[in-house]
């Protein structure tokens, strides 16, 4: 999943064998997409991740797969750098902590630096909490990403060709990709709420649905004046069939027939058309029992407020 080699053209990738992401990884109690970075050494990389010299103007973007990642990154990389064009300050996994191999060479890189991850609040370098350094974390309603994810690794190299049933039972369920949603959620919201690191939390749906003035709470976390005109911009730029028409996605590299699974439907409530009443009231005991001391809520329909 290394995509962060700039003497190699995008196409030239495309030309390559197709890049395995299952089986996943297994470190400790997780199991990860196995990136080249986790291949080589998954202790040794997060080591170097705790022990990261984060910078005071660095920000990280927290995200669980599928939760619109690509998305959010995008806007973000258009309010620090105040333009309206799309990211060219670094493709989202030379910045992204699971992928990393060239430690060092971040050190070279201009500020803002901009870093996502898949990966729970404890794996964040120290630096970055104790030092109070800005971390925006993204999250999405649980039902609507389960079935994103499912189909994102639908077809993609290495992957068990399974049933949305088998899924919901293997990966959902039992869901330890990247520590799992609930754990990730949890760290999250905990921190949030104990004020213990620096972090603005926003949704794919307050993106969707109350998208200008989400932005502007991005902007006035990241401390960057923009006008009204470029954030309106920024969001009509970000909209999904422009994203999709205009952003590079990576997401070919994965697949053996080179086919795009980054960009689906970007709707909010499209898992009722995929969980059963019975995995629905299956999945929402686990939801209770699991996030019962968290006060956080989702929007799972577009069309209540």
């Amino acid at each position: 999943m290394d995509v962060q080699n700039s003497d190699e053209s995008f196409q030239q990738k495309l030309t390559r064998k197709p890049i395995a992401v299952y089986p996943f990884h297994r470190y400790g109690n997780i199991t990860i997409l196995p990136t080249p970075a986790i291949m080589e050494g998954a202790e040794k990389l997060f080591q170097s991740m705790k022990n990261f010299n984060s910078r005071e103007t660095d920000v990280i973007l927290c995200s669980t797969m599928k939760s619109g990642s690509h998305w959010a990154h995008e806007i973000i990389s258009m309010l620090l750098h105040q333009t309206t064009d799309y990211n060219k300050f670094g493709m989202l996994g030379k910045f992204t902590f699971e992928c990393q191999r060239d430690w060092e060479g971040l050190e070279e890189e201009d500020n803002p630096r901009f870093f996502h991850t898949h990966l729970p609040l404890s794996y964040l370098p120290t630096k970055h909490i104790e030092n109070r350094n800005k971390i925006i974390y993204l999250n999405r309603n649980p039902k609507d990403r389960a079935v994103s994810l499912y189909f994102y690794l639908q077809g993609k190299e290495g992957v068990p060709i399974q049933t949305w049933t088998e899924f919901f039972e293997n990966f959902i369920l039992k869901d330890d990709l990247y520590g799992g949603w609930f754990n990730f959620t949890k760290e999250f919201e905990k921190a949030v709420e104990d004020k213990t690191a620096n972090v603005l939390s926003i949704t794919y749906e307050d993106l969707k649905m109350t998208a200008i003035p989400t932005v502007k709470k991005i902007a006035n976390f990241l401390k960057v004046k923009v006008s009204d005109a470029l954030i309106k911009d920024i969001v009509d730029r970000c909209a999904f069939d422009n994203m999709k028409e205009n952003k590079l996605d990576v997401s070919v590299l994965f697949h053996p027939e080179g086919v795009s699974t980054l960009w689906r439907k970007g709707i909010i409530g499209d898992w009722k058309k995929w969980f059963t009443v019975a995995q629905s009231e299956q999945f929402d005991h686990l939801y209770n029992k699991e996030i019962k001391e968290c006060n956080v809520k989702f929007i799972y329909d577009d069309k209540k407020s």
